[in-house]
């Protein structure tokens, strides 16, 4: 009896202990989503982004350990990609009843993606882009929204410090969150 009841209770551990493993190496707590803790939270909704210019976490999120090199980008050159990589947990979730009763659920966050540049212009706005439509992620879970943003920098962006705002509704429950990061432009 007491091996079956120490072995339920491992298993019950080990789905809590998997967020570990979405740490990088060497990254400091403030950074990493690997904790729903270090993220920022509003009304039950959670959220935090990190731009990157490795485009395979979006065709490699599922597999187990897929985020573990990856690191936020905080400088760029110009004409690299950056994508926006938005992390979330826990959107509103909204249930109807359909036909014969059967319930249907639904999630609906989008969100807004602003950068600004170093001279304090506002040089990108893209609105209403889909964070989660439909069937909602699992709950507890740190999930990458469906939708990415791409922000690039040509020859006539001025170097130095912009700033990054990504703004998510949470269409549920009504509730705007505002995120932001710092990127430094380099030749």
């Amino acid at each position: 009896m007491w091996t079956r009841l120490a072995l339920a209770l491992l298993c019950g551990w080990i789905p809590l202990s998997a967020h570990g493993d979405l740490l990088a190496p060497n990254m400091n707590v403030k950074d990493s989503i690997g904790r729903v803790d270090s993220m920022q939270s509003e009304g039950g909704l959670t959220a935090q982004f990190w731009l990157t210019s490795d485009e395979q976490i979006f065709s490699g999120w599922a597999r187990t350990g897929a985020i573990r090199d990856l690191k936020p980008t905080v400088q760029v050159k110009r004409n690299t990609p950056l994508f926006l990589a938005l992390f979330l947990v826990d959107p509103g979730v909204r249930t109807i009843l359909g036909p014969g009763g059967k319930p249907t659920r639904n999630s609906n966050a989008t969100f807004d993606l602003y950068v600004i540049n170093p001279n304090g212009v506002l040089c990108l706005a893209n609105k209403a882009r889909a964070a989660w439509k439909g069937e909602p992620p699992p709950p507890g879970l740190i999930t990458l929204a469906r939708d990415r943003g791409v922000i690039g920098f040509e020859a006539i962006d001025p170097l130095g410090q912009y700033t990054v705002i990504v703004i998510v509704h949470d269409n549920i429950r009504h509730i705007d969150m505002k995120l932001s990061r710092r990127l430094e432009l380099i030749d």
